[in-house]
């Protein structure tokens, strides 16, 4: 990919009209600043060419210019719009800044949102600056969204002040302190307190959310502060988290039983599978996709299972691609072939020494090459590893029957896809056959960029043609039915 300076970067997040996923490629997370629900973005360095002075300049806050971008979105959408109006005020569910399509994304286009969410904030933040209230007199909406309450009690590191440390013989629920429920008693105080002026304002309905299942996984909001305390097992650390997302859904549920209806919570618990967490707190666009249908159900009246689903379509065929955001893998599609085989190569051995390292959702390619023997050794690594799944994911796709006739189907129809979609569909498919997910992706990358046709037949055809006798022989015992 050509690197761009900051002024043409500028330009580009100036411009409302270009999608997000445009502007992904050159921009990461923060890794130091960014905290729980406080994702920070900053320019890529591997794809922007820019100085720190210089962006902390002109780039003072990305998640700002992410909010200025949807309001203005939304006054042109205002102008000639008779459908739903919304106002939403919410933490990073609601607004996790271009690098992961979350709740109010996916509702975009079926309702005129007004946003006023800003990631990381805490619900006594959103009361204090009473910028929804004033939003609902302005804007007059039908409906209100907030969503609060996670920061308050998971972000920054806060669980380990909420739990004792472990002792054998101690269950999921005794490790859960009363000052973690008076906390939550708090949370819903302010939550009641925010609620009531938003409906005194004029709002003339307001759904709340749950929150769903977050994994700890070792990170640094779930799982570190549970370690630290002894708190090892992975399923406990599950078990515990259930707890605590169990009591804030039963609590907010009973608060809002005193609004008379007005005031409803779309219980999200069970809604993300586990492959479709992005870290420890945020699901990854496809499982925010599932979160949004659950509220915009809510808001609407409807059961779920009716309402329609224009963000799933691209997917129907297929899983999505369980590491990551789809739209992050945009990038690997102007690497070129070199740059991916060397880095499945790279990622292949680490997995010799670290097993663990199959769990790492990062799609970020090495900025550098490093030493031309090393590199040279990683390409020769990667070419192998590559053959190898390239054969079996042609086996799959071009087979005919067997007990991968399912997989096969799904991974058939979604050749019809755009490249970053397919990229995560056969992602999956490799992942089925038992390709690690830390690499998965690169290798679909490289078979995507090589050339695939909606066709399946022809695919199958033309690949066959570039793979030994042999191979193609071995793939098709049978010819594939047409």
């Amino acid at each position: 990919m050509t690197r761009i300076d900051l002024d043409e970067l500028n330009a580009m997040l100036s411009d409302p009209k270009i999608p997000e996923s445009a502007l992904r490629p050159y921009l990461m997370l923060d890794p130091i600043e960014s905290q729980g629900f406080r994702p920070q973005v900053v320019p890529n360095p591997a794809t922007v060419v820019y100085d720190e002075t210089e962006a902390a300049v002109a780039l003072a806050s990305l998640n700002g210019v992410s909010r200025w971008r949807r309001q203005m979105l939304y006054r042109q959408k205002i102008k000639h719009w008779a459908g739903l109006r919304v106002v939403e005020e919410g933490d990073s569910w609601f607004q996790y800044p271009f690098l992961i399509e979350d709740v109010v994304d996916h509702l975009f286009v079926p309702w005129a949102i007004y946003s006023c969410s800003g990631a990381g904030d805490l619900l006594s933040d959103m009361a204090r600056q009473d910028e929804v209230i004033a939003a609902v007199v302005a804007e007059r909406p039908d409906v209100v969204l907030l969503s609060g309450g996670g920061n308050d009690l998971l972000g920054d590191g806060r669980l380990a002040r909420y739990l004792k440390p472990h002792a054998a013989g101690m269950s999921a629920a005794d490790h859960v302190t009363d000052a973690f429920n008076d906390l939550m008693a708090s949370i819903i105080e302010i939550y009641r307190d925010l609620i009531g002026k938003t409906l005194s304002a004029g709002a003339r309905r307001v759904v709340c959310h749950s929150y769903d299942y977050a994994i700890p996984n070792g990170g640094p909001w779930l799982g570190r502060p549970m370690i630290k305390l002894g708190i090892t097992d992975r399923q406990l650390q599950r078990d515990i988290i259930r707890i605590l997302i169990d009591r804030f859904h039963v609590a907010l549920t009973a608060m809002v039983s005193g609004f008379s209806g007005s005031v409803v919570v779309a219980d999200c618990r069970g809604t993300v599978a586990d492959n479709e967490w992005f870290d420890e707190l945020h699901p990854t666009s496809f499982g925010f996709g599932k979160v949004a249908r659950i509220i915009r159900a809510k808001a609407e009246g409807v059961e779920v299972e009716g309402l329609e689903s224009s963000y799933l379509e691209a997917v129907e065929a297929s899983r999505p691609l369980p590491v990551a955001d789809v739209g992050a893998v945009e990038a690997l599609l102007v690497a070129d072939e070199a740059t991916l085989i060397a880095e499945i190569g790279r990622r292949s051995e680490i997995l010799q020494y670290a097993p663990d390292a199959d769990k790492c959702y990062s799609l970020q390619l090495p900025a550098g090459s490093g030493e031309e023997s090393v590199a040279s050794f990683f390409s020769e690594v990667g070419t192998k590893v590559f053959d190898r799944w390239h054969r079996e994911l042609y086996k799959l796709l071009c087979g005919d029957g067997g007990d991968a006739a399912g997989e096969r189907d799904k991974l058939r129809s979604a050749l019809k896809l755009e490249q970053a979609a397919l990229i995560g569909a056969i992602s999956t498919a490799l992942i089925a056959i038992a390709v690690p997910v830390f690499i998965a992706p690169l290798v679909a990358a490289v078979i995507v960029k090589s050339g695939i046709n909606p066709a399946w037949e022809v695919t199958c055809k033309v690949w066959g043609e570039k793979m030994d006798g042999s191979a193609a022989t071995d793939a098709l015992p049978d010819s594939p039915a047409h």
